[in-house]
């Protein structure tokens, strides 16, 4: 008898089915991702931009109508301005809440400089938010000399 030696042939792995196995759970979380990211959420107004972007149709002067503003601000030494004037808190506090009485529509514009201590500006405004609510805004100047 003859002994039959075969070709000893090393076993492999098939890569194929893996590889497309992977595929299809990439293929998957890809098409689940992109169905969660475009989600339209409700009742989101963006804000407005300052740059010149609006429409066209938003632009005429007789679809917007700019609203009163009381303009405040804070300067370096940590001084409260008032139509260019140095003022108490408690006078600011009592014209903030005269204006807002007499422009039901108005807001309060809190321009600070953007070197300010941040405490200095959230004292300020925490007082002002009180007295205005939703209606009191910051608006932050890079170095400004006249606030």
């Amino acid at each position: 008898m003859k002994s039959r030696v075969r070709g000893a042939r090393t076993p492999g792995i098939n890569l194929v089915p893996m590889i497309d196995v992977l595929m299809s759970v990439l293929t998957f979380f890809v098409i689940l991702t992109m169905s969660l990211t475009g989600r339209v959420i409700a009742d989101l107004e963006p804000p407005e931009s300052a740059g010149g972007f609006a429409k066209e149709e938003d632009s005429s002067p007789q679809t917007k109508v700019k609203a009163p503003s009381l303009d405040v601000g804070l300067n370096r030494q940590g001084d409260v301005l008032l139509g260019g004037n140095i003022v108490e808190r408690d006078k600011l506090l009592t014209a903030i809440a005269t204006f807002l009485a007499t422009h039901p529509q108005g807001e309060v514009r809190l321009t600070v400089d953007g070197q300010l201590n941040y405490r200095q500006v959230d004292d300020l405004l925490v007082q002002m938010v009180e007295v205005g609510g939703d209606r009191v805004l910051l608006v932050v100047h890079k170095s400004d000399p006249e606030l």
